[in-house]
């Protein structure tokens, strides 16, 4: 005997089964069956088997290939929503049931006594305030942060039931549960006064209306994987006006338009979208605040310069790594963003097979005011050595200044700042290999050694063994901080936790053959140390 559906399901309900949440979007008879079904799209884009399409039969639609299903109603398997203050009481209220007393009964006057961990009579825990902390747990009006995300949460409650707990929420996440619309996100935003920062990530939401919802608090909103429309954003934007941080990351984005609202807007989230050409991006210039935009993991092959001066006039980071530029011109068009001081471009393909020294060189060189390269900062002396070695490398370009300087648009720039190459002594060859001879080549190793017994080591005998050994190029300006950043990368040891220590190799002495020292300073850079080719780093 099948079960009815409930009335409470409708086409566009959100629900649940096992820890798989899915929309219906169609309720009734199958063909060759007996009985009602629904008929679901999965969040999850594999987790069904057709896409509505049925024996021949359509039933529904559904935005990829294997996300729909066709399921039974059991009310123990298909879970339906629950209310925000039902959920919030379920997540913080914390149950006095502590039972197993050591020695004698837990008094809550006193408030201090001695428990079982767990009931584990070898665990024993003094408790001191222990029924205040409870207490402060009962206050849900004293919660500040609050995570809902996976609760089920469909509804706002009854009218103002969440206001009449004098909520002091200032950030939620509501992300992965069943709201299937706006309106109802904005009757619970406008019962909290004090929300500034939202989080609805992996959330199902129909289109916004176009009426004033009560969104105008919020600075911080977060709509990662929402596979949200542009049209969506444009409709929010006009409601969202204090909005400074949107997060927008993996919705399948590939078209923008331009958005006159927004105005204060600082950062914008992008990436891992299907965003392949710039003109897309540059319909974002007018936003007047934008300092930071991601655009790392979508499809770029080029970056144009801003058509006009005021576009993205305040624009001061920009990620566009993991994408498939391929050209040194759009390096060139982000020197004519006046404001852009941090970039992130790893993983192009026009960095394929090249260093991260040499990557730094052409991004310092091309881009008078970036100060940020891929994370590691670039100190004035490491930028004056950057921009010589790319000044050197732009002459196998040209034979005359003027031809170099149509293909490399700071050439002429950086020959006032730091000399005209000498074009006709300098042979194309050794301006190939300028950067490269001007590197040093240093083994980072490590060793089951003591700091203090490798510093007191005389003689390369007494070292133990090296248990992993790399080795890189450096240059000689770089910074000990940037040294611990590359480490850091390679070895996956966080930088703050390394300890570095120099081994040099000496001749003609016969109380020792090793110089070892200490090599924390982090603003100290390699030249300091007198550094050489073949020295090694010993990181413990």
């Amino acid at each position: 005997m099948s079960v009815s559906i409930p009335k409470t399901i409708q086409i566009g309900t959100r629900i649940q089964v096992g820890k798989d949440r899915a929309t219906v979007q169609y309720i009734g008879q199958v063909k060759g069956t007996k009985g009602e079904w629904l008929g679901i799209e999965w969040d999850d884009p594999l987790r069904g088997k057709h896409d509505g399409l049925h024996q021949e039969t359509r039933y529904f639609t559904c935005r990829y290939p294997t996300s729909g299903s066709f399921v039974r109603y059991h009310a123990e398997k298909v879970i339906l929503g629950t209310t925000f203050m039902k959920a919030l009481t379920d997540r913080y209220i914390v149950e006095d049931d502590i039972t197993t007393i050591k020695g004698e009964e837990y008094v809550k006057e006193q408030d201090k006594g001695e428990l079982y961990f767990g009931g584990n009579k070898q665990i024993v825990v003094e408790t001191v305030g222990f029924e205040k902390i409870l207490r402060q747990q009962r206050q849900l009006s004293t919660l500040r942060v609050v995570g809902l995300a996976e609760q089920c949460i469909e509804s706002a409650g009854e009218p103002n039931e969440i206001l009449e707990a004098k909520l002091s929420i200032e950030d939620l996440d509501l992300s992965r549960n069943l709201i299937s619309n706006w309106d109802t996100i904005s009757e619970i935003t406008v019962q909290l006064p004090n929300l500034s920062i939202l989080r609805l990530n992996q959330s199902r939401l129909l289109s916004p209306p176009v009426h004033a919802l009560n969104l105008s608090n919020l600075k911080i909103l977060s709509l990662n994987q929402t596979l949200i429309t542009w049209k969506d954003i444009e409709t929010l934007s006009y409601q969202l006006p204090q909005l400074e941080y949107l997060q927008l990351g993996g919705n399948e984005l590939s078209e923008l338009s331009e958005i006159t609202g927004f105005k204060n807007l600082k950062n914008l989230n992008l990436e891992e979208n299907l965003i392949n050409d710039w003109n897309q991006v540059a319909k974002l210039g007018s936003l007047p605040n934008l300092e930071t935009l991601f655009l790392n993991d979508n499809q770029l092959i080029r970056i144009e310069a801003p058509a006009m001066s005021e576009m993205f006039r305040n624009l001061k980071f920009l990620r566009v790594e993991s994408n498939k530029i391929d050209n040194w011109e759009s390096l060139n068009a982000l020197n004519l963003y006046p404001s852009l001081i941090k970039l992130r471009c790893k993983e192009n393909p026009i960095f394929a097979d090249m260093n991260i020294e040499l990557q730094a060189t052409h991004i310092v060189g091309r881009i008078k005011n970036v100060t940020v390269v891929n994370g590691n900062t670039i100190t004035n002396r490491e930028r004056v050595d950057l921009e010589r070695f790319y000044l050197k490398s732009c002459i196998k370009d040209g034979s005359t200044h003027e031809a170099i300087a149509a293909i490399h648009p700071r050439y002429l720039e950086l020959c006032k700042i730091h000399g005209e190459p000498d074009l006709e002594s300098m042979a194309v060859s050794a301006t190939r290999s300028a950067l490269k001879n001007r590197l040093i080549q240093i083994n980072i190793t490590q060793r089951d050694i003591e700091a203090e017994a490798l510093l007191s080591a005389c003689f390369q005998k007494d070292l133990p063994e090296t248990k992993s050994s790399i080795s890189k190029r450096f240059l000689p300006t770089m910074t000990i901080r940037n040294v611990k950043n590359m480490i850091q990368r390679l070895l996956k040891i966080p930088a703050t936790k390394q300890q570095l220590f120099l081994l040099q190799t000496i001749e003609e002495h016969d109380d020792r053959d090793l110089i070892s020292m200490d090599m924390n300073d982090d603003l100290r850079d390699l030249k300091f140390y007198s550094i050489k080719d073949g020295d090694e780093i010993v990181v413990l």
